[in-house]
Order: structure tokens, then sequence, then C-alpha cells
């Protein structure tokens, strides 16, 4: 695609010292009190990951206020809550700019949750809290080792890097951690974890990891009825009101939809927990492979009858309707960004290349039947730019679908849903409109759920 520019740095990013300063200010300065779990080594100035705190439960009920207005003062959006417990929530700040998205990911709990069990109180945990020498609160030396170990454990994970960090905790407080490892474990299982800390051989610990992780489960304290129910609603939530993105890119031939897309779904991965591409349709059912791929010849194929198009209407309209709850709606509770490469719009706009014989009438009817994506981007261009850069069709044919895609993208059946790119631009363009339309998207879509102004 002509205006492809070369990646001299990462589509995404995390956010910069500034920016994580004013985050640690701001808890200094709206909660009772906070504290560092883990991945602090390298801050304000590295940020590695998710910044894992924990907060009184009278704050962690405030967190979303107090992000939104420091999103507000270091110009980033708050774009995602994920809540992966009933007392633990990831909130996503995000920045775009032009060639770049920066990310901010402050992982907040109030209790701390793993497998339906709690592990660890703030109260406790907090009145123990430490300073650390870059200026913030971290936890004690017996409380982080635990909740990283218990982390770990609970993942069935424990690679080298982490097994470093559990061992450096251990040698700033030995005797404070291995009474805390006694609390939790076995005496057996505290004096393997401890030898391990100690040594910093943990291959002992990965051996027995999943021993480690049933005993663990076996002695954690029962939920409350209340708190049980509480995880019900979360997960209820969860499916009412996912997480994931459902995105369809269309846009005549030529428009640079496989470029668009690809650099799209990596510039906005960090907002999600994973990403998911389709080709036209959700595929639960096999069908024609060939149906709306790419070719040299797109129009070159004889239409079906009416008859066997009627026949196709219903085949594709089953494969959206099954296939969407099946298939992508798993996806976004998952809180995957799913991201189609052209949609059903496609084939009332070019009929042809579907092989459609039958009457327009009927494939625009299926549309209204199919689930809607979140957001259609409608990638647009002139016919002499799509000419320059793929010549399958004609000329003319090149000025009728782009008008016809014009038209999808201004149709008061798809307003709120579609948005109209200007696709002629560079790629970096073209990009950071898409990315930022989204964002956009996203953070009222947050707002609202969260019950922001």
């Amino acid at each position: 695609m002509p205006g492809d520019y070369p990646l001299i740095q990462p589509l995404a990013a995390y956010a910069g010292e500034t920016t994580v300063r004013a985050l640690l200010e701001a808890l200094d300065r709206e909660c009772s009190g906070y504290c560092l779990l883990a991945g602090y080594e390298e801050l304000p100035v590295t940020v590695g990951s998710d910044i894992d705190f924990m907060v009184s439960q009278p704050d962690f009920v405030r967190l979303p206020q107090i992000l939104s207005s420091l999103a507000r003062e270091v110009g980033f959006r708050l774009v995602q809550n994920l809540q992966h417990e009933t007392t633990a929530c990831c909130y996503i700040l995000a920045r775009s700019q032009p060639g770049q998205v920066l990310f901010l990911h402050p992982d907040a709990c109030s209790d701390y949750r793993m497998h339906d069990k709690t592990w660890l109180r703030p109260e406790a945990v907090l009145a123990r809290r430490r300073r650390h020498p870059n200026g913030f609160w971290i936890s004690a030396a017996a409380d982080g080792i635990l909740y990283y170990l218990i982390k770990r454990i609970g993942k069935l994970s424990l690679e080298q890097r982490q097994a470093q960090q559990l061992s450096r905790l251990f040698s700033e407080d030995s005797r404070g951690c291995t009474d805390a490892l006694a609390q939790r474990f076995t005496a057996a299982s505290a004096q393997l974890v401890a030898k391990a800390a100690r040594s910093g051989d943990w291959r002992p610990v990965t051996e027995a990891i999943q021993d480690l992780d049933k005993e663990l489960l076996a002695g954690a304290p029962m939920d409350s009825l209340r708190t049980k129910l509480g995880e019900l609603r979360r997960k209820i939530r969860r499916w009412v009101q996912p997480a994931g993105l459902f995105v369809a890119v269309l846009g005549p031939d030529g428009s640079g939809k496989s470029s668009v897309i690809e650099q799209y779904l990596s510039a906005l991965a960090p907002a999600f927990r994973r990403t998911a591409g389709f080709h036209l349709r959700p595929r639960l059912f096999r069908g024609s492979s060939a149906a709306g791929t790419d070719n040299t010849n797109p129009h070159g194929q004889i239409p079906r009858g009416a008859l066997m198009s009627a026949a196709k209407l219903l085949f594709l309209w089953a494969d959206y309707v099954l296939g969407y709850c099946l298939r992508v709606r798993p996806l976004l509770v998952r809180s995957t960004l799913v991201v189609f490469d052209r949609y059903y719009q496609d084939l009332p706009i070019d009929a042809r290349r579907f092989r459609y014989g039958g009457p327009r009438w009927l494939a625009r009817l299926v549309a209204k039947l199919i689930p809607m994506p979140d957001l259609m981007l409608v990638l647009d261009a002139p016919a002499h730019v799509l000419q320059a850069r793929k010549q399958e069709v004609s000329a003319q044919e090149s000025a009728r679908q782009a008008e016809a895609y014009r038209a999808v993208a201004n149709s008061p059946a798809l307003r709120g849903h579609a948005v109209l790119v200007d696709a002629a631009r560079p790629l970096e363009q073209v990009v950071h409109q898409c990315v930022d339309e989204t964002l956009a998207l996203l953070a009222m879509r947050t707002a609202k759920r969260l019950h922001l102004d």
C-alpha cells in the first residue's frame, strides 16, 4: 500500500516516567493508603507490565473517579475496566498519537483473591507497608512474597526472573517471610519454598507446583455466601457487558484493509486480554473456502441462480448468528478484540464477488438480521487511488464501490456504529484515526459502565 512507513518504534508502548509518577502521586493524594505488590523494581522510570497495588475497600470503590480524573490530567483516556475478581480490577488508560499508542495498566485490588479464594486483606497489608527508596509505598517483604508466590502457583508457572524476585523478597526479611509461609503451607512445603528462596534453586518448587496449588486451595478459608453471590454477579456482568470489542473493517479493493488491520491489532493489543481475526464471517460452518477471498479476478465467476443465491443467504445468516453466539461472543466475554476483514455488508455492495444472483432487497433484508459489530471502520478513497493500488476491477467499478461504501457508512441503520476513514492518506495516519476512533468508543463505553460524568 503506498504510504507505508517503517516501524521505527513499537506501535504500542507503556507510558513514561512522568505519567507513572502522576499515578503514584494521585494514589498518595486521593487514597487513605496504598501499596504496590510486585513489579516495582524499576518504577517509575520503566514500566514492564501492569502496576499491581492494593487499597482499602472504600478507596477501591472510588478508584474509577480517581483514575478518570488522572487520565484527563495527563492527556490519556480511561478505556477499559477488566474486573478479574470481585475485589480486583485492571484499569487501562491510553493515549493515541500518530505512529504509537501509550498505555498505563493500574491493576488494583482490595482483598487479594485468586481462584475464588481470599488470600490477603488490605487492613493488615497496608498497616505493614513500607516506603521504597524511589518514593512510593510497597508491601512488606512477607506480604509481597505471599502475594507473588500464590499468584505464580495459581498459574502453575514460575519462570527464572519470577523466582529471582521471590528470592530477593525473601532476602529482605527471611524471618518474616518464613513465618508467612508457615501460615499458608504445611511445614514440609514451607521448608521447601524457604530452602529454594535461600539457595536460588527453585526447581524443586517448580516440580511440586501442582501439589502446592492443591495444598493452598485445600487450606484456604471458605468464602461467605455474600462473597459467592458477588462473584456470581461479576460473571453474569461479564457476559452481559463484555470487555471485548467487535470491529469490522470494510472498504473497496485497494483501500488497504489488510495493512490497516495488521497494525490496528498491534496498536490496540494492550487494551485487551487477547486479539482475534476473522475473514468475512465467523466460519462456524465451513462452506466454500474461496468465498469472499481476495483473488486476481474477483468478478470472474458466474453468479448463482436466484434459488441457490437465496440458499446461500440462509447459510450466511445461520453462520453469522450462530457463529456470533458460539464463537464471537465467548471471545468478547474473555476481553478479546475481535476484528473482521470484510463483513456481511460487503455482499450487497459487491454481489458479483460473492456470486450472488438473487434480488438485492433480499440481501439488504438479511443484513438487518445479522449481529451488528460494535464498530465498523469503512475505508474510503477516490477511484484513482484505489486503481493505483489494485487493478483487479475496472475504474468504473472502483468508483461505484467507493460510493456504495460511503453510503453504507452514512446510512441511518449504522448511525453510531460506522466511521468513514480517509484511506487515501499514508498508512500511519489511517491507522491513527482507526485507533483513535476505537479508543474514543471504549472511553465512552467505560464511562457509562462506571457511571462517570
